[in-house]
């Protein structure tokens, strides 16, 4: 078997969740991508989150420091949690030896604990979120050239580049250069023309590269970049790196076709018939003002009786609850997937809280709080200019802005402001973004070609069934074998669901494997046809394993049809079934009467339904 991959993925987290939801979202498409290519991938977590659970539901080990916020509030001394950090970090990374090391948003760390090890022989993945400009955590630019991958993610509302929306797997991937503008705008590079020194080979959209002493934007629409550094999601991009930039859409735990319903939603956050659903979050709960913020929303809104308030607290809200009669009260991490439960929302402008609610459709009013590197305020503003949400002032002490809060719930009770916001806040936001960051993160470590067959199978029915039924990554490489012809993963996914419960791909590959070549669609439609049959049968009878050792030991003859031997099985299992016999004694009871028939396709379908009558009569048929 080929050798499992080890992922690591890297991310801090202060007060809130974003750093962490991000990389889990994109190892959760490794993860698919990699199983759909028959390759395990072994994914571990070092990160400072508080929001452990989260992970937890992903199926994904972490491995944690406390977090910075964690050892103020225990009044630890910082060069001691530095120290110790900084050797943890190190030696966990030492020790795991990734094939691929995934960093979230501070390329050298926040305390430059990740420069000692950004050289070893791992590939690397570095996934830039927009940060406010200025910022420089570590010298954060100087890190970027240690990356083989640099990953841009987009902001809702923000300028739509072509690789957001038309990005194509199987095609090679579009570089920085190749992705800037879909649409003429005005020059992103003031002053910037071109010279003899220009790099005028990059690829370009549009009619061309600038002519010498033209500027970018007289050039038209196009996808063409200066040579010198370059500025993007507030960070600079030394040329050095440009090449290794890709865009990406934002980046989501869960996309809007993964949620439940909107009747399954709302049961299960108990929303009452007819109420306005409305969600009340600060972030992940961790701000200092977050109790502060929520109370006072709460305090203002509980009395209007026809709004149902689901507070979403956040996994790191430490605070008093708030529950009572019309208030559903959250700290779960996953609450995104029933977003389609709700009318509208107020919310804080977290990245991806933002984005959650935006892609989900939810009409949105947001608020920004204070981050050290996510210039929250920015987001808003922009957003609002958009059209997709509605902006609410807080005061210093983290209270709603009361006239601004009334003004918001006037508009958002009004069905035709919640229909526009919806229309607007769907556009504003592309989606896949998860999808597309771990597609860039594995062809780091994975062969082109079978990186791009995993892509044209891994639709979502057939992710879905594979998280279900957690099959083995051996076991798949061999049906990716046995069905190269097939490229439709939904098409593969149809067949899959009709293993019954308490049955295995193997088994499923135990009986495949008995039938002549599988050359095309026909082939495999007639073998899970007769697949569905047998499963059907053996399904009723024995245990897992007895089902198991059945398929395996079961007399076949390769001249009779598989059709015929099938229908005979099927009959005989139905007897076993009938008479409450033991799968064991029937199998016994199948060999004797098909030893030294195989070369005789009637005498071995004679023989089995003899075995049939047998087992049903209780003696042997035809002594």
């Amino acid at each position: 078997m080929t050798r499992p991959l080890k992922v690591v993925a890297y991310a801090v987290n202060g007060a809130g969740v974003g750093h962490l939801t991000r990389v889990l979202a994109i190892l959760r498409w490794m993860r698919r991508l990699a199983l759909c290519a028959g390759r395990r991938l072994d994914v571990y977590v070092l990160t400072t989150s508080e929001a452990g659970a989260l992970a937890l539901r992903e199926g994904v080990a972490v491995f944690k420091l406390p977090s910075k916020t964690a050892v103020r509030a225990a009044g630890l001394p910082k060069e001691d949690y530095l120290r110790l950090a900084r050797q943890w970090v190190w030696h966990s990374l030492g020790l795991l030896q990734p094939d691929l090391l995934v960093v979230d948003t501070f390329p050298g760390g926040t305390f430059g604990e990740l420069g000692p090890v950004l050289d070893v022989p791992a590939r690397k993945l570095f996934v830039c979120r927009e940060v406010k400009a200025g910022f420089d955590a570590a010298g954060f630019a100087a890190w970027l050239p240690f990356y083989d991958r640099i990953v841009v993610v987009g902001e809702g509302g923000a300028v739509r580049h072509s690789s957001d929306n038309d990005f194509d797997f199987s095609a090679p991937a579009d570089s920085f250069a190749d992705s800037f503008l879909e649409e003429p705008l005005e020059d992103p590079f003031p002053g910037v023309t071109v010279d003899e020194t220009t790099d005028r080979n990059l690829p370009v959209k549009g009619r061309g590269a600038p002519a010498a002493g033209e500027s970018v934007a007289d050039a038209g629409q196009g996808g063409w970049l200066p040579s010198g550094p370059v500025v993007s999601n507030g960070v600079v991009f030394p040329a050095a790196v440009r090449s290794r930039v890709r865009r990406v859409p934002p980046i989501l735990l869960r996309e809007p076709e993964e949620l439940h319903d909107r009747t399954t939603a709302r049961q299960r956050l108990g929303i009452p018939d007819g109420a306005l659903a409305l969600w009340l979050s600060a972030g992940g709960g961790g701000d200092a003002l977050a109790e502060r913020t929520l109370t006072a929303l709460i305090t203002a809104l509980e009395p209007l009786d026809d709004l149902h308030l689901v507070v979403g607290a956040g996994p790191l809200f430490t605070g008093a609850p708030r529950r009572g009669r019309g208030i559903t009260w959250l700290t779960e991490p996953l609450a995104v997937e029933d977003f389609a439960g709700l009318d509208a929302a107020i919310s804080a402008a977290g990245f991806n809280a933002t984005h959650e609610l935006l892609a989900a459709g939810v009409p949105t009013a947001l608020f920004a709080q204070e981050k050290i590197a996510d210039d929250q305020p920015a987001r808003v503003a922009r957003l609002a200019a958009a059209g997709a949400v509605l902006p609410l002032l807080l005061n210093a002490d983290g209270t709603p802005d009361a006239a601004g809060l009334a003004a918001i719930i006037a508009d958002l009770r009004q069905p035709e402001v919640r229909a526009r916001l919806r229309a607007q806040s769907q556009s504003v936001v592309a989606l896949g973004g998860a999808r597309q960051a771990a597609w860039y993160g594995l062809q780091l470590v994975l062969d082109t070609g079978e990186l791009q067959a995993a892509t044209a199978r891994a639709t979502p029915r057939l992710c879905r069934w594979l998280e279900q039924r957690r099959p083995g990554a051996e076991s798949c490489a061999q049906l990716w074998t046995l069905t190269a012809a097939i490229t439709d993963g939904d098409e593969l996914a149809e067949w899959l669901e009709a293993i019954p419960e308490g049955m295995t791909l193997d088994d499923l590959l135990t009986f495949l494997r008995r039938l002549p070549c599988l050359g095309d669609v026909a082939d495999f439609d007639r073998a899970f046809g007769l697949w569905r049959r047998l499963a059907g049968a053996l399904a009723s009878v024995g245990d897992e394993r007895a089902r198991t050792v059945f398929l395996r030991q079961m007399p076949w003859s390769r001249r009779a049809t598989a059709e015929d031997q099938v229908r005979v099985l099927t009959t005989f299992l139905t007897a076993v079934d009938t008479a409450g016999e033991s799968l064991y004694r029937g199998l016994a009871v199948l060999e004797r009467h098909t030893a030294g028939a195989e070369s005789d396709p009637w005498q071995w379908l004679s023989a089995v339904l003899k075995a049939a009558e047998e087992v049903r009569h209780g003696h042997s048929a035809g002594a």
